[in-house]
């Protein structure tokens, strides 16, 4: 991946092709949506998401969960390699009213928030940002309410927290290589290229869907 920006440029070229949503019919309440977030101590760009998302959001809507010398939060991480094809940290699940809307692999614009929560809903599905592609998990079906129900159990139910400080980090600024760093190799299904063969199931991308 390289950064939030192809992200963030997915997001924007999606909510064209979407019908205009007044803002009397939806509103984003920020006090409703919280962050979940798989990372390493040694990924610059962990810290940088680390300071962003608590900065806007506030350290009650973020919960952080440690990968190194956790063993029972890596063995999540596999889990969730292996449902979605994500390899590299951060690893964010946001959810809004307590529905899981959208697991981002990589740094993303923090600002595009709203937006993402929108298109989720506007979908009815949960968004996948994996691998630099755009996909949704829709809930009017069985097959993905499965995936569905196990990525919630994994960013929502199952890791260790990690408790943060509200000290800064020293590293706050994204590095130019790109927007996520590879997890350790006991956190990698080397079976994996690009989002696993559930999520081909049960996913649809993003784009096609919205053109039929």
């Amino acid at each position: 991946m390289k950064g939030w920006r192809p992200i963030f440029a997915l997001i924007i070229g999606f909510l064209l092709l979407l019908p205009a949503v007044s803002a009397s019919e939806w509103k984003f309440d920020k006090s409703s949506v919280h962050f979940y977030m798989y990372g390493l101590a040694t990924c610059p760009h962990c810290r940088h998401m680390k300071e962003l998302i608590p900065e806007e959001y506030g350290y009650s809507s973020f919960t952080y969960y440690e990968l190194l010398n956790n063993k029972h939060n890596d063995a999540l991480f596999r889990n969730l390699s292996s449902l979605t094809g994500i390899t590299g940290v951060p690893a964010i699940g946001i959810v809004y009213n307590g529905t899981l809307v959208a697991v981002i692999e990589g740094e993303y614009n923090v600002s595009a928030t709203p937006e993402i929560v929108k298109a989720a809903l506007k979908n009815n599905g949960t968004l996948l940002f994996v691998g630099g592609k755009t996909y949704i998990l829709p809930h009017n079906s069985t097959e993905s309410m499965k995936v569905y129900r196990e990525l919630y159990y994994i960013f929502v139910k199952a890791g260790e927290p990690t408790t943060l400080t509200t000290s800064t980090s020293s590293s706050s600024t994204p590095s130019p290589s790109g927007g996520s760093s590879s997890a350790p190799s006991s956190s990698k299904n080397k079976g994996i290229c690009g989002p696993a063969a559930v999520v081909g199931l049960a996913a649809v991308p993003l784009l096609l869907r919205r053109r039929r």
